[in-house]
């Protein structure tokens, strides 16, 4: 009895742990714990960090305050010393270590709103990687104007072909390269608000799909939409296009996928990337709410000649394996929709 208790904790604790908002509440609380405990252990660090931050960001230099003596600033501090001096090491440290813990929320948003289909783990690495290294150019031109031209110039010898095909990856990559800077400068508090805000609205966002469809204006007044789609329980509606007297006939589908799941988007969401590359045409028929509390998910499907049907089925039962369970694919005489 007590072994049943305890899975049933387990499971309800795991659940739980499957909540995105909930898995980033924790991540950022242990982050504000680990720096906070971190800085209580080692109050000087606060000290180096503003001087480095009043040094770049407003010209002005603090006393020491234990000594009352002024430390020296980086570049007056030779050879070996200077890799240990703890006003060159302790806030490029700070730097990275932010720039790092600040920017693993910010890839896991990406891979969890992401569509499968336009999911691209290069990016996702470059994500990650992009803001350490714009700390270390930061602390590497800052104060030397002919290095930091030498630097430009470098980099425009050196051509990094990267096309970012949509404007959400650009945005993505335009607040990463924003906490790099803010941490490369000791602005840590700007890093933190804008990883947060940022990994906020972009899941808020994402889970409203806000802007599936367009306004419908009547004058000055908002109007109700018509509901005419084919897409049932998913963002957006798609609307049928009226035939005209050009228009070729279409042809009809000619088979029906079936996907038992607990979770009818997640099914949805899984299947679209995967009709679209195997089936000229196709549409959700319907959604059926099963007595055990789960539902099929049913599409009529027009496949491809060259569609294998036995991968279609594994693609989809490997792409969603915690909400989709038994998936269907049945052959079937050309009807008409």
């Amino acid at each position: 009895m007590k072994d049943e208790n305890f899975f049933q904790k387990y499971m309800k604790g795991t659940a739980l742990l499957d909540n995105i908002i909930v898995r980033l509440g924790i991540y950022y609380a242990a982050t504000v714990a680990f720096f906070g405990g971190l800085v209580s252990l080692f109050p000087q660090i606060l000290y180096y960090v503003a001087l480095e931050r009043t040094r770049v960001v407003g010209g002005r230099v603090l006393l020491d305050f234990e000594t009352g003596v002024v430390p020296p600033l980086v570049g007056e501090v030779e050879g070996f010393n200077r890799l240990l001096d703890p006003a060159t090491s302790i806030p490029i440290l700070m730097a990275l270590m932010l720039s790092f813990a600040l920017t693993l929320p910010v890839t896991w948003v990406y891979r969890w709103t992401r569509p499968r289909k336009r999911y691209n783990q290069a990016f996702a690495h470059t994500l990650l990687v992009v803001p350490i290294a714009i700390a270390l150019v930061v602390f590497l031109v800052k104060g030397s104007l002919p290095l930091a031209f030498s630097l430009a110039g470098i980099v425009a010898a050196v051509r990094f072909r990267t096309s970012l095909n949509e404007p959400m990856d650009a945005i993505y990559m335009f607040i990463v390269i924003g906490i790099g800077l803010a941490a490369g400068v000791q602005l840590l508090n700007v890093a933190w608000l804008a990883s947060v805000f940022f990994n906020g609205i972009a899941i808020g966002v994402w889970y409203t799909d806000f802007g599936a469809r367009p306004a419908v204006l009547d004058g000055c007044k908002l109007v109700a939409p018509k509901e005419s789609g084919q897409l049932l329980g998913v963002s957006g509606v798609i609307e049928p296009e009226a035939p005209g007297a050009n228009d070729k006939p279409t042809k009809p589908y000619n088979a029906q996928l079936r996907i038992h799941t607990t979770k009818v988007k997640a099914a949805q969401q899984a299947a679209i990337p995967i009709l679209d590359a195997n089936a000229k045409r196709w549409q959700e028929a319907q959604v059926i709410q099963k007595e055990d509390g789960t539902s099929m998910v049913v599409f009529d499907v027009r496949l491809k000649k060259s569609a294998d049907l036995s991968a279609l089925v594994r693609e989809i039962e490997k792409s969603e394996t915690k909400h989709v369970g038994k998936v269907e694919l049945e052959k079937q005489k050309p009807v008409k929709v």
